[in-house]
């Protein structure tokens, strides 16, 4: 099974002498190749130990980030829940701003038709404190 491939070999500069097939023992190459698939196999179950390792670091990781991302969601739902009230608290800011506007109004209206009476009808000036 070898010798073809082996023979093509001998071709190389490095191998000139064509009896070197001849002279290898098949009990040799033998344990060579158990040797080889022992090293194949020894490397093997290295690099599936360190496959399981890095999955369970992964899935670790994984839910490392998922309690993460839902602390974030739950950040953020509380942010929005802020964000309502003060949208809500600008909104009450914007009409008390403008009542506050009709009520200058209203006040300088009731100014102008009191001076439109007799001075002994006019009522006494309206006073807006604010504490």
């Amino acid at each position: 099974m070898f010798l073809p491939v082996m023979r093509g070999t001998l071709s190389l500069p490095a191998n000139r002498d064509p009896e070197v097939l001849e002279r290898l023992q098949p009990v040799h190459l033998s344990n060579m190749c158990r040797r080889v698939q022992a090293h194949y196999s020894v490397m093997a179950n290295r690099v599936a130990a360190d496959q399981t390792v890095l999955t369970a670091k992964v899935k670790e990781i994984d839910s490392d980030v998922t309690k993460i991302h839902n602390s974030m969601v739950e950040r953020q739902k509380l942010y929005a829940s802020y964000a309502e009230q003060f949208s809500k608290l600008q909104s009450i800011s914007h009409q008390l701003s403008r009542c506050n506007t009709i009520l200058n109004e209203t006040i300088a209206s009731a100014e102008a038709l009191n001076n439109f009476l007799e001075i002994e009808d006019r009522l006494e000036p309206f006073v807006w404190t604010t504490h």
